[in-house]
């Protein structure tokens, strides 16, 4: 398996960790309006991205 497949890998599991576990906390909460949880998806998809692209244990391939 490639160091970028791999990676790429990464990058989505925290992308989609970040967005399931923020909307499942605001459905928690009780809010289940529409926007909320968007918002609360791309808060969560953006704050779990940034950290993984900041301690990402392979660095993609530079081209």
């Amino acid at each position: 398996m490639s160091k970028f497949l791999v990676w790429f890998k990464g990058f989505a599991a925290a992308v989609l960790g970040g967005t399931l576990s923020s909307v499942a906390q605001a459905a928690a909460t009780g809010s289940l309006d529409a926007s909320k949880l968007k918002v609360s998806a791309l808060t969560g998809a953006v704050l779990t991205l940034s950290a993984y692209l900041t301690q990402s244990p392979v660095t993609p391939p530079k081209n």
